[in-house]
């Protein structure tokens, strides 16, 4: 019987050796192929990406450097936003229609709102083209900060004088007003009801006296006797801010201060016409002078 052929116990043996042989005997191998791919590849990439550091060194050119682009703004230019050189006049202005009170806030002491009264003599009041009484007027009354200021330095008087401005009310509502003191000297400050635009005739008045602003008592005064009938409690105001105010009712005038009530007046004439203003000079010397600082805001009728 033949006997098979074996295989030569060399080339077993090596094959043997081939399959138990791990992967990372040839490692050292891998790596240096796998390097240069790499290399090869980062190197490519790189040209590509500086193509034209390539073109320019072959083509003996210079490589171009940055250049910063400055912008020039001329020196009238600007950041903020417009602001503009006067502030637009409110449509009542324009209109010759501005509620009483509201012309105050626009610079304007309207002559179709108020009437004009002085207990001294003094000339026809100009006015201008939106029917403004041209300021100041009798030397006193002006307009700050949304309302009436009344601004009288002394001045040599031999007998006592009324200053104020008039509006017509209706028969029943309520009238209040803000009041700013800042000095009332030899003077007194008037807030009333009259029954025409006329101090001499018959009304109530609310009066601030000479004295300390910040502690203020106010009284009730019927005129034209000029008679106190109440004088309300003092009221303690560090800023010299007080409220004063009327109800108007058929028959009757009923005042208030910082919104306490004070006696009822009987007034049974229909009329009735609102008075800010002043008495200046108080005094018997026959030099005598009234100096005062006082500003009527916030006027509310209804």
């Amino acid at each position: 019987m033949d006997q098979e052929a074996k295989p030569a116990p060399g080339n077993n043996e090596e094959e043997q050796y081939k399959e138990k042989d791990p992967f990372w005997r040839r490692l050292p191998l891998v790596v240096p192929i796998v390097g240069a791919i790499l290399t090869c590849t980062a190197t490519v990439v790189g040209a590509l990406l500086n193509a034209d550091a390539i073109w320019n060194f072959i083509l003996n050119r210079p490589t171009p450097t940055p250049t910063t682009i400055s912008i020039e703004v001329s020196p009238t230019a600007t950041n903020s936003p417009f602001i503009p050189t006067s502030t637009p006049e409110l449509s009542c202005i324009l209109n010759h229609n501005c509620p009483v009170g509201g012309d105050w806030g626009n610079n304007c002491i309207a002559g179709y709102n108020w009437t004009v009264y002085s207990s001294s003599d003094f000339p026809e009041l100009p006015k201008d083209d939106r029917e403004c009484f041209s300021q100041p007027i009798l030397d006193a009354f002006y307009t700050k900060d949304g309302g009436l200021y009344i601004f009288s330095q002394p001045k040599a008087l031999t007998k006592s004088k009324d200053y104020g401005v008039f509006y017509p009310l209706p028969q029943s509502g309520n009238v209040s007003v803000d009041i700013d003191l800042d000095k009332v000297d030899n003077a007194q400050i008037w807030f009333g009801i009259f029954e025409l635009p006329d101090v001499s005739s018959k009304g109530v008045l609310l009066v601030a006296p000479p004295g300390d602003v910040r502690e203020q008592a106010f009284a009730l005064k019927t005129m034209p006797e000029n008679k106190r009938i109440e004088v309300s409690r003092v009221f303690q105001n560090p800023s010299g801010r007080y409220t004063l105010g009327f109800e108007l009712e058929f028959g009757s005038i009923i005042a208030n201060a910082e919104g306490i009530s004070m006696t009822p007046i009987p007034f049974t004439s229909p009329n009735r016409w609102l008075f800010i203003g002043y008495r200046a000079k108080l005094d018997d010397p026959a030099n005598g002078s009234a100096d005062i600082q006082a500003l009527f805001t916030d006027l509310n009728i209804k």
